[in-house]
């Protein structure tokens, strides 16, 4: 705590200082002459002239007298071109500077007229860089020598991009202006010192609070450090002194910067989620309209120009918006912060004297040069002060909810001390009846299980056998893998004559609905070819189908269920193959060939279907040592890997071309191994079943 007092004491010690400074720094008063009430002034909207035309007197009748000693001269990208005459009365040669314009305006030439000629002096200005100004200063400047009893005529040529141009034209005794410069620069140090010490306290509080409250303060407490730099010249002068562009969108970007930071943080202190709708409303407007505003001071051309004044009316207006803020939160909630207000409408006061020293309606050099700085020096000096006893507001909160945790615990432990007794006796009691529970679920799931594992004895009964199969295709191979103990993936197999018929099919599901299926679909086969006599692969799965939805027709329950299936008719003498598919696609791989030959199946299941139509029959012609594929989508939908991505159709179609020209019995345990390795830890998702034939 006592910590906590000294950086607030410190804080309100360096403030104070600050503010004293910086009037003492200006108690002596500089020595210049002011030159603008004795100048000419024109307008070139369009940039037509020439200095060679104003220099010839062409344009003499457009030249304006200039009735106020700082003219201000709005947004503008117009060139103004300034005429103004220099005498020296004495009879010894003097040195002088002239300052002219703002630190922001883009270009600044001085010319000497003389004879109808105009002779170039010095170019400066913000599109040069800072080396080429002819004083290295962050205002501009130019050193003036005048012979005894000498007259010199000089044509100021001024540009900006669409800043304001503010016109001040002063006349610096050499000594005078150096003496001016250590003391400007004490109070600029003062100032900028000021802001940084505030970044850094409050960058301090952001980490241990680690509100976003502080985060935003301290954000608009650097967006305003730019942007102050850039408007004094500062930015440009030891930032970025080689770089104009930066030099002419800091000050728009920073400008835009602070508004949005500033606005963001008030919003956080104001609570504006707990305002009427139309203030959130209009609030989150204005902060878009200002987000936008922060891209375009980055952009050129119109949407360039168009944001100088764009972000100078959102700057006025989102004051204004918090402003009202804090009187609805008095009026309502009687709970503003009063450092907080005092903030904002210091800044608005400095604003207002800005704009009444702009207009000459308030005359003071010393305002029209600092009001901003003044006002933004008091407005974080009072933010910080609410800062600062927010954060002493949050520990005292903090303290209290620890005190108050603290006794909520004791009872808490007192209610758990009780609550412990009573549970250890319902514990207990509970304790038997679970072991009694547990007893009756270890008999119940043993015969659930023993039921699984004979119906798996059952599945098994009507697959064909290996001996079967191997005594009608020696060179053939069938990998089964269920998932659970029963599967719905299946294998058929049927011999007839010189034809024998195999098929690898998917039923709906897996485990004991898929079983299920599986024993329903199997016997559709049986029945398709013994007991209707169908030869035709297309036609065994049209007569497949049928025998299937009349079989689930019998339940009350719309039963959806059906089957993938590969089907395959081969002619062992002929070699002539007739194949039919529903969903589940045959592979070939030629003798002697890497490459996979596909026969797409129909896109339809042996089971209900919204169009369906008849199964195609494919007549095949084979090879001796062509090798046949079928398979369900057990293998290739596997995840695992590295990654735990799918296997995919690609990598088996890929596998099996590299391992078709060996044994069938070695393709087997390839694929079983590959199986396993992929699938690593993950579980299996769906049963497998893959069947290769070679002819």
């Amino acid at each position: 705590m006592q910590q906590r007092k000294s950086i607030f004491n410190r804080f309100v010690f360096l403030s104070i200082v600050s503010t004293f400074a910086t009037s003492s720094a200006y108690s002596h008063g500089p020595r210049y002459t002011h030159l603008a009430t004795s100048a000419y002034l024109a307008e070139d909207p369009n940039h037509n002239w020439t200095v060679e035309e104003i220099a010839s007197g062409r344009y003499d009748d457009a030249f304006q007298t200039i009735d106020e000693p700082i003219p201000n001269l709005n947004f503008t990208t117009s060139t103004y071109w300034v005429r103004l005459r220099l005498t020296n009365a004495k009879n010894s040669e003097s040195d002088f500077y002239l300052e002219v314009a703002r630190p922001l305006t883009n270009v600044i030439n001085l010319y000497r007229e003389r004879n109808e000629k105009a002779q170039l002096l010095f170019k400066a200005g913000d599109e040069l860089p800072f080396a080429d100004r002819p004083v290295v200063y962050r205002k501009f400047v130019f050193p003036i020598k005048l012979a005894p009893n000498d007259t010199l005529d000089l044509l100021i040529q001024l540009r900006s991009d669409g800043e304001v141009i503010s016109l001040p034209i002063k006349l610096w005794d050499q000594q005078n202006f150096n003496g001016f410069v250590q003391r400007e620069n004490l109070t600029l140090g003062l100032y900028y010192g000021l802001l940084i010490f505030v970044v850094e306290l409050f960058l301090f509080f952001a980490f241990v609070v680690k509100q976003r409250i502080y985060t935003y303060y301290v954000g608009y407490v650097v967006f305003l450090f730019f942007m102050q730099a850039s408007l004094d010249g500062l930015a440009f002068e030891y930032l970025w002194p080689e770089n104009p562009w930066i030099a002419n969108h800091s000050i728009l970007f920073f400008s835009a910067g602070s508004v949005f930071t500033i606005m963001l943080y008030a919003a956080e202190f104001l609570r504006i989620s707990q305002m009427p709708k139309w203030y959130r409303i209009t609030y989150r407007s204005l902060l878009a309209v200002v987000f936008v505003c922060i891209i375009t001071s980055l952009s050129s051309g119109i949407a360039y120009e168009l944001t100088f004044p764009i972000i100078n009316g959102m700057s006025l207006i989102s004051l204004l918006l918090i402003l009202l803020g804090i009187g609805w939160n008095q009026k309502v909630n009687k709970n503003v912060n009063v450092f907080f207000a005092l903030g904002f409408i210091s800044v608005l006061i400095g604003g207002i004297v800005f704009i009444l020293t702009n207009f000459n309606l308030l005359y003071s050099d010393f305002l029209s040069q600092n009001a901003i700085k003044l006002g933004s020096a008091a407005e974080v000096t009072f933010l910080s002060l609410a800062m600062v006893g927010r954060y002493r507001y949050i520990q005292r909160e903090k303290e209290q909810a620890q005190k108050e945790a603290f006794e909520n615990l004791e009872k808490l432990n007192a209610l758990t001390r009780e609550q412990n007794a009573l549970l250890e006796q319902q514990v207990q009691e509970r304790t038997a009846e679970i072991e009694e529970k547990s007893e009756e679920l270890a008999v119940k799931n043993k015969e659930i299980i023993d039921s699984i594992t004979y119906a798996k004895r059952i599945q098994q009964a009507i697959l064909p056998s290996d001996q079967v199969i191997q005594h009608e295709l020696p060179n053939s191979f069938v990998l089964y893998l269920p998932k659970d103990i029963v599967a719905g993936d299946f294998y058929w197999f049927e011999a007839v004559g010189d034809v024998v018929y195999f098929a690898a099919a998917d039923c709906t599901g897996h485990g004991v609905p898929g079983a299920m299926v599986s024993v329903v679909c199997s016997n559709a086969l049986n029945r398709s070819v013994r007991e209707y006599g169908l030869t035709d692969p297309g036609k065994i799965l049209d007569k497949c189908r049928e025998l299937v939805i009349e079989e689930f027709a019998k339940s009350e329950e719309d039963v959806k269920d059906g089957i993938d299936i590969s089907l395959c008719a081969l002619n062992t003498t002929t070699n002539q193959l007739q194949w039919a598919g529903a969903y589940n696609p045959l592979w070939i791989i030629r003798n002697g060939s890497t490459e996979i030959e596909e026969y797409k199946a129909d896109k339809q299941p042996i089971g209900k279907h919204l169009t369906p139509a008849p199964f195609a029959t494919h007549n095949i012609s084979l090879n001796k040592g062509d090798t046949l594929y079928l398979f369900s989508d057990g293998f290739s939908d596997q995840f695992g890997g590295d990654n735990g991505k799918k296997y995919k159709s690609a990598n088996f179609k890929k596998r099996l071309s590299e391992i078709a020209q060996q044994a069938m019995e070695n393709q087997k345990a390839t694929l079983t191994q590959e199986f396993k390795a992929w699938r690593g830890e993950m579980e299996q998702l769906d049963d497998v079943c893959v069947i290769g034939v070679r002819v």
